[in-house]
């Protein structure tokens, strides 16, 4: 017969037994972080679905949870980095074979010449690489794609077919209520990929009175993010530059982007984008350009990107004016985008 069991022999057992059924396991701080984004995301999708119907997807909540703008700022700091010479071609050479940069049309095409990335990313073109269309009234003003065309419908633009974004949130203010009634409001996205030639030009004779420049992220703009991020454009960082041409209003907005967070203009030497602690949604600066603004002619250099990113034409235009271009092809700067099959033009002489 076994010997009776004391209760404090009971309760060291029963301690025992306890503790030997429990067991600890350490897991992946990876693991850890995603949980918490995750439920960071799921609370941010629920807000932004009572603030902005427009913008609840998961991957524009996902993007606006991560630091875009210090990372861009990351990004082109490291860019701007001398690249030691013997070193240039070997690694300049990988990003113009992965983006299928034309270095043939630059005006500078060896690579051992360009110091930096930020230099690649911001080449010249030869004078003769393009020809600006004389018999259209609408070039294009990049070398790009074309993401979507159309008129403006009821104060909205397709960023893509079926996914929209407001006007008057993009532009900064309603214009559709000033404009007269016997022109359409259309417009045109054109995105530049990283291999392509980053400056922008004029796309029209046209003169500028107003720039803005509009605090906002800095969200991907490539085409797979304008089909799942509804209000894209209208939500990140950008420079517009809005008059007439002969025809009525007219607006140029460059879009900035992940990694894409420097916008230069040729005559705003002054002009700073993606600047730390200046963000702040919804908030913008304007300028008046001068007594009687600035005037364009097809083809005149505006500015640059960093590194791709899109550009959207907004304008009025006569019922008989025309896009030559349809949506997903590709386009170089200079080349016919519309015309007015009747000659019949009204509004600013140039």
């Amino acid at each position: 017969m076994l010997p009776p069991i004391s209760l404090a022999q009971r309760r060291y057992y029963a301690a025992g037994s306890l503790s030997a059924g429990w067991r600890w396991f350490g897991i992946p701080t990876s693991l850890g972080v995603a949980c918490i984004a995750l439920v960071k995301l799921q609370r941010t999708l629920r807000e932004s679905a009572k603030e902005n119907k427009e913008s609840n997807t998961w991957q524009l909540s996902l993007f606006r949870q991560l630091s875009t703008r210090a990372l861009s700022r990351t990004w082109g700091a490291l860019t701007r980095q001398e690249i030691p010479t013997w070193l240039r071609r070997p690694l300049l050479g990988f990003y113009v074979w992965a983006f299928g940069c034309k270095m043939e049309e630059a005006e500078e095409p060896d690579l051992v010449a360009y110091s930096s990335l930020t230099e690649l990313f911001t080449r010249k073109l030869k004078t003769t690489a393009r020809l600006i269309a004389k018999e259209c009234q609408l070039v294009s003003p990049v070398d790009g794609t074309v993401l979507h065309i159309g008129q403006v419908t009821n104060g909205t633009l397709e960023q893509v077919k079926g996914v929209t974004f407001s006007l008057a949130k993009f532009l900064g203010e309603d214009i559709t209520s000033t404009e007269a009634n016997d022109k359409d409001l259309q417009y045109i996205i054109l995105y530049l990929s990283p291999g392509d030639y980053h400056h922008f030009h004029s796309p029209a004779d046209w003169n500028t009175q107003v720039q803005k420049h509009i605090y906002g992220e800095l969200l991907p703009v490539a085409p797979w993010a304008a089909r799942t991020m509804p209000a894209l454009f209208a939500v990140n960082e950008r420079v517009l530059i809005s008059g007439t041409w002969e025809y009525g209003f007219f607006s140029m907005v460059a879009v900035g982007a992940f990694n894409v967070g420097s916008i230069s203009l040729e005559h705003d030497k002054e002009l700073e984008t993606n600047v730390k602690g200046a963000y702040e949604m919804g908030r913008w600066s304007k300028k008046a350009l001068g007594l009687g603004g600035l005037t364009f002619r097809k083809g005149d250099h505006i500015g640059h990107f960093s590194l791709g990113s899109t550009v959207v034409l907004v304008f009025r235009a006569p019922k008989n004016f025309s896009f030559l271009v349809t949506p997903g092809q590709t386009v170089t700067y200079g080349q016919s985008l519309g015309h007015i099959i009747s000659q019949q033009k009204v509004g600013v002489k140039f």
